[in-house]
């Protein structure tokens, strides 16, 4: 099966050449890889990839659905921009799509970047990589690191161009609707490098868990959530400084919550907030 492969970026030409070569390095080589920028002020370094330029900076829905559209092949494998594949996550999901009915199917990411208390908590929190992963064929799609069937995600209306952010949870919500399957599969992953600081940690924890926002009943339940069972998990790793973010975190999503309007404004985002980066874990 041929499979065509893209990165999607937005101002991070520092590090995208390695998410290529990262596919580039698959046991199951790629047909095609090429890049997707979107509306970057920056340059890509050290990169040989074809680029795929948009006319102005859209989001990461409008970046997946020309991605899509440039696609030569069937399946189309996908990488974000901060994270570098397994160099067998391609051959591990390929026999998936043997099943006419797998639309798509994706893996997690490993946090290796060095340990610090923001790293820490985002490898406990966000990429949950303490939590037993079981595999599932209707799961809530991630799209830091997945394949999927294109004439499937063309059948269901593609990537939403509209969407700044939740653009993978809403193409897979639509593919299972569908009755196609969408595949978490444990065996596949990929590894994350970015180096964050607590306030980027807990805005991509904002924007993968609250995405359009919170009222006061969900503001309740998460600072709930967060003493109950993060800052438990916390204390048990005897991290005290991480137990510290897990308190500050649901007045963070509360406080992002009442400026989201802004904030989710292109113009007015900084390239962190809406740069392609890793997706959310699987929600399984």
């Amino acid at each position: 099966m041929k499979v065509s492969a893209y990165v999607p970026y937005h101002n991070a030409g520092s590090i995208v050449a390695e998410a290529v070569q990262s596919i580039l390095d698959q046991t199951s080589p790629v047909a095609e890889v090429f890049i997707v920028d979107d509306g970057s002020v920056d340059q890509p370094i050290n990169l040989t990839a074809k680029i795929v330029r948009m006319s102005s900076h859209s989001g990461r829905g409008a970046a997946r659905a020309q991605a899509m559209a440039e696609a030569e092949h069937q399946l189309v494998l996908a990488c974000d921009a901060t994270l570098r594949l397994d160099r067998n996550f391609l051959q591990s999901a390929l026999p998936w799509f043997a099943e006419a009915k797998v639309g798509a199917t994706f893996g997690w990411v490993k946090d290796a970047a060095p340990s610090t208390v923001a790293h820490r908590w985002r490898a406990r929190h966000l990429f949950k990589s303490d939590i037993s992963k079981n595999a599932s064929r209707k799961a809530d799609l991630a799209a830091g690191c997945f394949v999927v069937r294109k004439s499937a995600v063309e059948q269901v209306g593609g990537f939403n161009r509209s969407l700044v952010e939740g653009e993978d949870f809403d193409l897979g919500k639509r593919l299972l609707i569908a009755g196609f399957d969408v595949v978490f599969d444990p065996a596949l992953f990929a590894y994350s490098y970015a180096e964050n600081s607590v306030w980027e940690v807990l805005e991509r924890y904002t924007r993968w868990n609250t995405p359009h926002g919170m009222g006061v009943r969900d503001y309740l339940k998460q600072i709930n959530y967060a003493l109950k069972v993060m800052v438990a998990a916390d204390l048990r790793a005897r991290d005290f400084l991480g137990a510290c973010i897990s308190l500050l975190s649901p007045h963070y999503q509360f406080w992002r919550s009442i400026v989201r309007p802004a904030a989710r404004s292109l113009e007015g985002s900084s390239p962190r907030s809406v740069a392609h980066g890793d997706a959310r874990p699987p929600q399984t």
